[in-house]
């Protein structure tokens, strides 16, 4: 196995209980040994079902049509991983050396040089070998297409690189950067056959599903696709690595919590990520073959605010709404009352848990409503005979909150921060939206003063860049606005962010937040290559954006990940792949442990 920047932690089989029988295609046992149970029989062979909300509609997950969690998720383990994240938050080197990669390390630092070792036996399931060629291929590729994709590309990682090489006939592969990247682990994820590419296009290759084209290079291959209904891999039969215990991993879908959740009492379904809350409690209180786990999902939801907005434009008023906002009674009183699991997050930049990781939050851990009252004083603010916070020019303070519509969370959030805020005289006026037209338009137009918005977090710190750098889009009169009314758009036109909608996230700087230490502390971060380093100014990124409050961060969200009690070494992470990160590890338990209490999802902070 190859240097890594992030230590590996030993998997841990999880979700054992009362097992259930009759899967399909369990045969020929493995005995394994179990500390606690003795002897654990496990199939060589079976099938897994896996609940999505839909199906990839382009099988690239590095082409604008295809950069979404659930064609990640199918696609993680068809084409070849160099590393994947554990759910620690620790990089590991994909297979453990037997996969795509025999070993990755860095042999250089001046130039930073990393030398990948391709394993001998690596092939595409149509015979042609994995090489250098492929590497070279998708950074190029990559250098193209990565403005139109998500943060999560690394796109800054690609442009650092000053060369790819191969030797070794192609299974030996030097890449030199010409500016030190210490996210390198990150690239070459989801490794496209150039062969495969060159002749269809990056992205028209992959669009909807031909055998001849969606080919493998990883433990599973894309078998068969029912169109709106199900997706089925089968056990890649060239696989060069180790093979997989299933046979097969059929993804179906099934659109809402209270369809997944009848699915999985039902057995169409064997696992699941669902929203936690009392549906999935009851569910597993009254199972016995089924067992959850809570986890975080990457997606962190903000309070946004509009920076060009000429009454948020001043950082008092944006730490005078925060300082009034508690945002652990929020948590508490919305998601809070659906989960124990709710916790509020201390950080814009790394996932909750992750190596490095801290919370920056200690001066907005409560609600200080005096503060609140002092800084908006500060800044010509007072509040009239009625406790109404009046402005300058004595009209009441009053803010429109931009909402995606449809989600009861939401809807609570945001009546929750009204209330909150009330308390210090600022009239806060809800205003929903539709979510596609939050993301794609509205934020990147700067046509909003506060909102609620969702952000994906990356195990790649690096990339998060994107998010609080270089402003884009449109941005709001300057003194056309009178105070407390929405933002219009610049007379230049609706600004636009398509690809937002598909990952559902926000994926720029739609803030109109600039500030040139933030700039050059993340380019001093992607550039330093001690770890330790790296994260102490990544907090530092962290605690200079608390002060600059362009957002308030609010809470991760909770979900609890659902397996059948037989279905084992499934666990999930804070990525895109979720619980499909190992899933070429999963495996059918055949003898039933000890009867136990099927029991909720434990509280974890």
């Amino acid at each position: 196995m190859g240097l890594s920047r992030r230590s590996a932690l030993a998997l841990v089989l999880v979700g054992l209980g009362l097992a259930s029988c009759g899967r399909a295609g369990a045969t020929a046992p493995v005995t394994t040994k179990s500390a606690d149970q003795g002897p654990l029989v496990l199939a060589q062979g079976g099938t897994v079902t896996v609940a999505v909300s839909r199906l990839p509609t382009n099988f690239n997950p590095s082409a604008p049509a295809g950069a979404n969690a659930v064609t990640t998720e199918v696609m993680a383990q068809v084409w070849p991983q160099p590393f994947v994240v554990n759910p620690s938050g620790n990089v590991i080197l994909a297979g453990g050396g037997g996969g795509l990669l025999a070993q990755a390390e860095t042999t250089g630092v001046s130039p930073e040089t990393v030398v990948y070792t391709i394993n001998p036996a690596a092939r595409w399931s149509d015979g042609v070998p994995i090489t250098a060629e492929d590497f070279i291929y998708n950074w190029r590729e990559h250098l193209a297409m990565g403005a139109q994709l998500p943060p999560g590309d690394l796109l800054r990682g690609y442009q650092d690189i000053e060369s790819v090489t191969g030797s070794n006939g192609g299974r030996t592969v030097t890449v030199v950067f010409k500016t030190p990247f210490a996210d390198w682990e990150g690239l070459f994820a989801n490794l496209i056959p150039a062969h495969i590419a060159r002749r269809f296009g990056w992205s028209r290759a992959f669009q909807g599903f031909d055998p001849r084209r969606v080919i493998s290079g990883g433990p599973f291959e894309v078998a068969r696709v029912v169109p709106g209904r199900e997706l089925v891999l089968d056990r890649n039969p060239r696989y060069f690595g180790p093979k997989p215990r299933l046979d097969r991993i059929i993804f179906r879908v099934v659109h809402g919590e209270r369809a997944t959740l009848a699915a999985l009492r039902s057995g169409r379904v064997d696992v699941a990520e669902v929203p936690s809350g009392p549906a999935v409690t009851r569910l597993l209180e009254t199972s016995s073959d089924l067992v959850g786990s809570a986890a975080l999902a990457p997606t962190l939801w903000q309070l946004v605010f509009n920076v060009a907005n000429p009454v948020l434009g001043s950082v008092d008023v944006r730490q005078a709404i925060a300082k009034a906002i508690d945002r652990h009674e929020l948590v508490a009183n919305t998601i809070g009352l659906d989960t124990t699991f709710g916790t509020t997050s201390g950080n814009r930049i790394t996932l909750a848990g992750a190596p490095g990781s801290q919370g920056n939050d200690s001066a907005y851990a409560s609600a200080y409503l005096a503060e609140a009252a002092a800084l908006l004083a500060k800044v010509g603010y007072a509040q009239d005979a009625d406790g109404y916070v009046m402005t300058p020019s004595h009209r009441r303070l009053v803010l429109d909150l931009t909402v995606p519509s449809g989600s009861r969370v939401m809807a609570s959030v945001a009546a929750e921060i009204q209330a909150q805020l009330l308390q210090v005289g600022i009239v806060v006026r809800i205003r929903d939206v539709p979510e596609a037209a939050l993301l794609a338009t509205i934020l990147p137009a700067g046509s909003y003063e506060l909102a609620l918005a969702p952000y994906t977090l990356s195990p790649y710190p690096s990339a998060m860049a994107r998010l609080y750098t270089a402003p884009v889009g449109a941005s709001p009169a300057a003194s056309s606005s009178a105070p407390g009314a929405a933002s219009p758009a610049a007379s230049t036109g609706t600004v636009g962010e398509p690809d937002a909608v598909a990952t559902g996230s926000v994926t720029a700087d739609v803030l109109g937040y600039d500030n040139p230490a933030v700039d050059a502390l993340f380019n001093e971060a992607a550039g330093e290559l001690n770890a330790t380093a790296a994260a102490g100014l990544y907090n530092e990124i962290d605690t200079q954006l608390w002060a600059d409050m362009p957002t308030l961060p609010l809470f991760q969200v909770p979900m609890t990940l659902v397996t059948r009690v037989d279905v084992v070494n499934v666990s999930t992470t804070q990525t895109w792949a979720g619980p499909l990160w190992n899933a070429d590890q999963w495996a059918i338990q055949l003898n039933p442990p000890p009867t136990v209490p099927t029991t909720a999802p434990s509280s974890s902070g």
